[in-house]
């Protein structure tokens, strides 16, 4: 999916290699990165570093990576996909009032906020591990459900 607010990026077969040797050389060395682009030198700030070593562990287990500005609007279809549901289910997330949406003027088209969409995420996902330690703690205790 690409668009103005989110890109995805996923490494191909024969990137992987590549991207393992980033990952190690970066764990393995200090912070400090030095990029050549041709005649110039640049050291890259720890900020964009962490960024490319979140990145490169992840890309090198074969997630794709979506990339988003926080300050980004997304479609109830893209809203969707960052939660796996269906565009439905946002719509009635929507229409209770859970996630806040923006009406596109002289359109019908809507925009939710991102950082919404990955605020109900993370509750989401909260709720998930709560629920299975819950599960674990009961089972740990002979307890059967």
């Amino acid at each position: 999916m690409v668009s103005k607010a989110m890109s995805e990026i996923q490494a191909t077969a024969s990137e992987l290699e590549g991207i393992a040797e980033v990952t190690r050389l970066v764990e393995r060395e200090n912070p400090l990165v030095r990029l050549t682009l041709g005649d110039h030198e640049v050291e890259l700030p720890p900020s964009l570093v962490a960024l490319i070593t979140a990145g490169a562990g992840a890309l090198g287990q074969g997630s794709a990576l979506t990339l988003m500005r926080e300050e980004a609007e997304v479609s109830p279809a893209e809203a969707a996909k960052l939660l796996g549901v269906s565009r439905q289910y946002v719509d009635r997330l929507v229409a209770k009032g859970v996630l806040p949406v923006r009406r596109m003027p002289h359109s019908q088209y809507r925009k939710i906020p991102a950082r919404s969409v990955l605020a109900h995420l993370a509750v989401k996902q909260s709720k998930r591990e709560g629920l299975a330690s819950i599960l674990d703690a009961a089972e740990q205790a002979g307890l059967h459900y």
